[in-house]
């Protein structure tokens, strides 16, 4: 069993990314588990495996995001080069929500996992975010 020190310090990894998104929303969800993985790293090997999870996590959610919002800008320039070809005065605002829903369910999971790798980092136990690339190793 890991002392409780570093059993915060992974609980705290594991909240960096959702933190570091509510102070920075563009990268600080990486910001947030990587400054705390790289502190404490060399210190605890609790903190290096539980930060290194996080931070994969963090840089899934944010390639996926991006990949969205790529999709979305396309997608955009799509419907607004049909509205201009077709003579359409209406726009439709249904794939629009689409999207929107997108990045709400992706910051949803972000929050739900996030909180139950804190969850388990509290109680010693090591967690595995599904749906993550494990970029950093």
């Amino acid at each position: 069993m890991q002392q409780k020190e570093e059993r915060t310090w992974g609980t705290l990894a594991h909240l960096g990314g959702i933190i570091g998104s509510l102070i920075l929303p563009s990268v600080g969800n990486i910001l947030g588990a990587l400054i705390i993985w790289l502190v404490k790293r060399n210190e605890y090997t609790f903190v290096d495996d539980q930060g290194k999870e996080a931070l994969n996590f963090q840089i899934t959610v944010s390639i996926v995001s991006a990949a969205l919002g790529i999709i979305s800008a396309i997608s955009m320039g799509f419907w607004s080069l049909n509205s201009i070809i077709f003579h359409r005065g209406n726009f439709d605002f249904s794939d629009i929500t689409f999207v929107s829903g997108g990045y709400g369910l992706i910051w949803l999971l972000n929050l739900i996992f996030s909180i139950m790798g804190a969850v388990k980092a509290n109680k010693g136990e090591a967690y595995r975010y599904p749906l993550s690339w494990r970029i950093v190793k």
